[in-house]
Parts: C-alpha cells; structure tokens; sequence
C-alpha cells in the first residue's frame, strides 16, 4: 500500500480512492453539474477523510483570482490600525493578506527593496495591491510591473501626484482648516506651521487647509517651517524671539509635536501658558505631563475603505477609472492648546 504525504494530498489520490477518473474528481471538486448525487457524495467523503486542500495557486490560474491581497506598508503603531481595518474586512470576504513592509533600511536601496517586495506579490499571484508608498516621488514606470497585468493597484496614506490611481487616506486639508479654526477661536492670530518637505503629501496638504482658513482671518498670520533635526532648536528661538512670534504651532504630526514640545520645554517656553501645540495622528501619548491636542485619522476606517475598494476592483470585469476615498479627521482637543494671554 502506497504511504501517502498527507500534506501532499491530491485530486488523484482522491481518484484512485474513490474509483472515478481523475476528470470527474476535478469536476465534482469545482461544482460542476452532471453528476450523480452517490458519486459526488463519494468524491466529498474521500476528499474530506483524507483533509484534501485545493492547491491555491494552481486555482488562481485556472480562475484568475487566487483570494490573495499583497498589502505593502510601514512597519509602525500608525499603520497596525489600517492593518487591523483591511484584516476585518478580508477575513469576512475570502481573502487573505499577503503583508509585507517597506522599513528604510537605506535610502538607496529603498526603491529596490520595494521593486523586490512588489515582484514576488505578482509572482504569487495576488489579486491586487495595497500599497503606502515610501517615496512620492515615483514615476509611473514604477509600477508598470502591476498595470501591465491588469493589477488593481491601491495607495494608502500617501498620494502620488505623478501618477493616477485609486486612494484611500485622510482628508489632511480638513483637517489642516480644523487646526486653524480652533487656534482662531482661542484668539491666536500669529502661527507656525511645522511639516516635512513639500513632496510629503500630508504634510503639503494639513499646511495648504492651514492657511487657507488663516488666508481669510483678519489679522492672522502663519509661518512655516520645515522639520530638521539639526536646526530645530535655532530655527524655533528665532522665530519665537522675533516680531510677531507665534503664540500657538501646528504640527503635521504628533512625532514632530513630541520633539517641538521638548524643545520649548528646554528653552523655558510653558506649553498651553506660552504657545499651543497641536499635533495629528492621535498617537500613544508618550508624556503623560502634557496630553496633545491631536486628530484622530481614524486609521481602521482608511484600512476598512481600502480593503472594501480592492474587493471591488478585484471583482470587477474591467479597470476602474481611478477612485479617491478621504477619511475626515476628528479634532480631540486636550490641554496642550488655550486661550490666547
């Protein structure tokens, strides 16, 4: 009697098992019509006692969907939440999470290391791809890899201006006009906006619903500034030491308020008494000595919109015109920011 590998079991074990050609194993096995009810009932009953699983792979071929989603994002606390929010819908819906991250291990070899992560997803044959690009400046030759096989390609987080296709992340203007209307209304009028390079786009975007709003306030005016580390402490007492010196400061997110905040601290500067802060992410409050004014970005809701938008274009019979879902942030104000004087 031949030994079986139980790991290994296939249609043609269940074949000669059963006594039925292999042909009619693999029809009954796909739910096709024309047979007997005793000869699928057989067929089942063998595949169950010897625990058959179909060969995911080989099924993917054969239907063209193989209920693989690759997911490429940082591996950080921010992004555990978009996990969390893809996985509640996936586990629902048949699909499973091929997930990766692209970590900077070296500037230059970033975009390798993401090429690398992006070819074996399409060599396994996922569906689509959800991704939160580490640069945003890619071309799109980038990712003619997926488009050139009809590969929905999702990005998450982050918007690519050089390229079209679909998005699923915060709404960072309303969330940057929501900062300047509540330090308004607080009676500040002189700000500072801290953010990172213009090529960051939610950076680019808080600042741009920022000002819009200070734009159009009497007597308010905004400064910015872009986060180094080096320069930070000079660049902030300059700027708090000089004319008009901002009484509150908006940071594009809670990491860079942290640090701003342990820079005014170091200078003597008292946060809400002095200058408000306000950060975005609503992250794990590190010091518990000043809870921040932040956003919630509701990250299990982008990674639930986004799973939900892939499920559709994977199920859909031709390429979608490219679609951009914003999640609204929620201000949750705290003691970090107070009443102007």
């Amino acid at each position: 009697m031949r030994i079986r590998n139980r790991n290994k079991v296939t249609m043609k074990d269940i074949a000669e098992e059963a006594g039925v050609t292999l042909s009619t194993v693999s029809r009954v096995l796909s739910q096709k019509p024309g047979y007997a009810e005793e000869t699928r009932e057989k067929i089942f009953g063998v595949a169950n006692r010897l625990k058959y699983r179909p060969n995911a792979l080989i099924r993917g071929m054969q239907t063209g969907h193989t209920g693989m989603a690759g997911v490429m994002v940082p591996a950080s606390g921010f992004y555990s939440g978009i996990v969390d929010g893809m996985h509640q819908v996936f586990v629902n819906n048949n699909t499973i999470m091929l997930l990766s991250w692209n970590i900077r291990i070296e500037s230059n070899r970033e975009d390798t290391l993401e090429r690398q992560i992006i070819h074996q997803m399409v060599d396994l044959r996922a569906d689509g791809i959800i991704l939160r690009p580490g640069s945003e400046e890619f071309e799109r030759p980038y990712f003619e890899e997926i488009w050139e096989r009809d590969i929905p390609l999702i990005l998450v987080d982050r918007h690519l201006t050089k390229i079209s296709t679909h998005f699923v992340g915060t709404d960072d203007q309303a969330g940057g006009r929501a900062a300047a209307e509540h330090l308004i209304a607080l009676g500040h009028r002189s700000m500072l906006f801290v953010g990172a390079h213009q090529s960051v786009s939610t950076s680019r975007g808080r600042e741009e619903g920022f000002r819009r709003v200070m734009s159009q306030s009497p007597n308010a005016y905004c400064r910015s500034l872009v986060y180094q580390a080096e320069t930070i402490r000079d660049d902030l007492a300059a700027l708090l030491g000089g004319e008009n010196a901002p009484t509150a400061i908006f940071c594009y997110n809670d990491e860079t308020a942290r640090k701003i905040e342990s820079v005014l601290r170091a200078a003597g500067i008292s946060i809400p008494k002095d200058v408000s802060l306000i950060g975005f992410g609503n992250m794990p409050v590190y010091d518990e000595q000043l809870p921040l004014t932040t956003f919630d970005q509701h990250q299990s809701e982008i990674g639930k919109t986004a799973a939900e938008l892939y499920l559709e274009c994977t199920s859909a019979e031709t390429r979608s015109s490219p679609q951009i879902r914003m999640i609204k942030p929620d201000l949750i104000i705290r003691s970090s920011t107070a009443p102007l004087g």
